[in-house]
């Protein structure tokens, strides 16, 4: 039988105490912690078992004070394992104790460890999410992208709706684990349960305005007018291909003139199952063009946007 042993276990920073839990019981079936590795993988060494108090703590300036930092749990009896994203790992024998050993003296210590925690590991998340998502988004979406919608412009969008939707999902989930966190720890504090509602409310409403942007960004508002000798396209924002077909005879032809203010433009002629006989597009800074039918056939005359701005016709002569 091996005398190593290893688990993977996710904890969120408001589930310390379950972890604490967790590292107890190890021990008290026989396996004592020995280190940590990202992203959650415990490993344990065979040991006797017995009753063990694991804590953790959150304390950026005990760490790097560490001499005097480990000197002050070492006086009351805790032994010092080591650090793992912030949290430092302490521990103590406990078959004597007549109560649960515990590392605060008192609730306001508790919750001054969480508040830590907030500062330490939420704090830079939301600088992040606010100061470099956020904005991202805006950009490719709101602002068109650099160079103005193209392909890789809607990828990148739709990347960071994926991102703020994660954010807003993990800060939603923080949130209630710190509601059920503070409520245990001062069940009486008036104000609590409105705090957090408040706080559940923005990120919905950051979630709808989120998904409502969008989808603003995104649907197509134009206009087909369709005439004897071909058609036009007006857009205000065109986000989908408009397809028209005409029977031609060789020497028939097709002038394209467009004046697109803003977003990209892709436009296709050809037969059914056949290859294109023209395609451009306006990072390839395409002209207006006049292109000459070479045989009979059905053809298809394929216009497609992203986020296009502007006048495109096409005249059949």
């Amino acid at each position: 039988m091996s005398n190593k042993k290893t688990t993977l276990k996710l904890f969120t920073i408001a589930q310390y105490q379950q972890e604490e839990e967790y590292l107890s019981s190890m021990h008290e079936n026989g396996w004592k912690l020995s280190k940590i590795t990202f992203p959650g993988i415990y490993h344990f060494e065979k040991c006797d078992p017995k009753k063990v108090t694991y804590r953790l703590d959150y304390n950026k300036d005990g760490i790097k004070h560490k001499s005097e930092y480990v000197k002050m749990f070492s006086d009351c009896g805790w032994d010092y394992l080591f650090d793992f994203v912030g949290y430092s790992y302490f521990c103590k024998e406990s078959d004597n104790q007549p109560e649960k050993e515990e590392i605060f003296c008192d609730d306001a210590s508790r919750l001054d460890m969480m508040k830590r925690v907030l500062k330490g590991r939420i704090y830079p998340l939301i600088i992040l999410f606010l100061c470099v998502i956020l904005p991202q988004f805006l950009e490719y979406t709101v602002g068109g992208g650099f160079g103005g919608g193209g392909p890789v412009q809607t990828i990148l969008a739709v990347v960071f709706l994926l991102l703020i939707f994660l954010y807003l999902v993990l800060f939603g989930a923080m949130a209630y684990q710190f509601y059920q966190y503070e409520k245990k720890i001062l069940p009486d504090t008036a104000g609590v349960k409105y705090k957090y509602a408040g706080i559940a409310l923005l990120i919905l409403l950051m979630i709808i305005c989120t998904g409502s942007l969008f989808y603003v960004s995104n649907r197509s508002v134009y206009t087909v007018s369709e005439r004897a000798d071909g058609f036009t396209i007006e857009a205000e924002n065109l986000n989908k291909s408009v397809e028209m077909e005409y029977n031609l005879k060789k020497g028939d032809k097709i002038e394209v003139s467009h004046e697109y203010e803003d977003g990209e433009i892709y436009i296709s002629v050809g037969e059914e199952n056949k290859e294109p006989i023209f395609y451009g597009n306006s990072y390839s800074e395409m002209d207006d063009f006049t292109l000459t039918i070479q045989e009979d056939g059905c053809y298809k005359i394929k216009c497609s946007g992203r986020r296009a701005k502007g006048v495109i016709n096409f005249v059949i002569k």
